[in-house]
């Protein structure tokens, strides 16, 4: 087998080292190349484990452009959030990986982050990993427990099953379709939080917006104003369902919610376009069915089939 088939049968899993460490999937495409021109000009016949010797590749260009991108969030105008993947790309990948988690990992610097993601995710050895970031075993694992313990310290007490989503996802669309904020009061936790990521390239919230009253007059704010010549379509995002949205066929944002409790948690805005080239193809991703033109009459439909099935 020559290099590019080699290579070209271990995309998903570099795609999925990548994307989990970087949270872009612009950034993990590049990552790719790059790790591709290392490897044919590498000797192939002296590497003993075509896997491990790419995947290491992929680790540590992963952890350099974390490293570089961590500086640049400093001076990031509002929230900073990971890049959105339809479904069908993620599904290209070994394992998917849920937005929240994602955002969850974000508050982790880059080498416990890098850690921790080749230790649970790909269950790489201490040894291994200390060679991708250069530390030794006995502080790998030691990094890898303080990333654990910030995570767990994150991760919700209780989430609502697959189902439960699916759920509280349509009765959300039904809220923002009516506009009714007793709609919206018996969905939303208390101590919810929207997220708005525009990097200063679009109108967005700089700062996040706290608390259920508050959080519902934004979203009937927004609702108002962001609906204007834009068409929603419905698709999975990383696994959750979601809602795109765009203008004259160009993404201009892509909504996921956050689960806990039965109720929602969390709702995340991507508004920036740097992080919505994953959807460009509008046409193609409509082709494979993995986006859906928003419907009201379908929307009842399924929601009804929660209470029939």
């Amino acid at each position: 087998m020559d290099q590019a088939k080699e290579f070209l049968n271990l995309k998903q899993y570099l795609f999925s080292i990548a994307y989990k460490i970087t949270g872009s999937y612009q950034d993990s495409e590049d990552i790719l190349q790059e790790a591709y021109l290392k490897w044919i000009e590498s000797d192939s016949q002296d590497i003993k484990s075509i896997k491990a010797y790419v995947g290491t590749i992929v680790a540590r260009l992963s952890l350099d452009l974390l490293k570089k991108s961590s500086r640049r969030k400093e001076t990031y105008i509002g929230p900073y959030l990971p890049e959105p993947i339809p479904t069908r790309i993620e599904d290209e990948t070994d394992d998917r990986v849920e937005f929240a988690f994602l955002v969850i990992l974000e508050t982790l610097n880059p080498m416990e982050r890098a850690v921790y993601i080749l230790r649970e995710a790909f269950d790489y050895e201490y040894e291994e990993i200390s060679k991708v970031v250069d530390r030794t075993p006995v502080n790998c694992r030691r990094i890898f427990s303080r990333a654990q313990e910030a995570i767990q310290s994150r991760k919700k007490k209780f989430e609502p099953d697959t189902k439960t989503h699916k759920k509280l996802f349509l009765e959300f669309l039904l809220a923002s379709h009516k506009k009714d904020p007793r709609n919206f009061s018996k969905l939303l936790c208390e101590q919810i939080v929207v997220l708005s990521d525009g990097g200063g390239k679009v109108h967005a919230a700089r700062i996040p917006i706290l608390g259920k009253e508050r959080v519902i007059q934004f979203l009937l704010r927004t609702i108002s104003i962001g609906s204007k010549d834009t068409e929603f379509y419905l698709c999975q995002i990383n696994s959750s369902p979601a809602l795109v949205g765009y203008k004259k066929d160009i993404p201009v944002s892509a909504q996921i919610l956050d689960y806990e409790n039965n109720g929602i948690v969390g709702v995340y805005n991507i508004l920036n376009p740097d992080k919505l080239r994953a959807f460009s193809k509008m046409e193609a991703l409509l082709r494979w069915k993995v986006i859906q033109k928003l419907n009201w009459f379908l929307v009842l439909k399924m929601k009804l089939g929660f209470y029939f099935s």
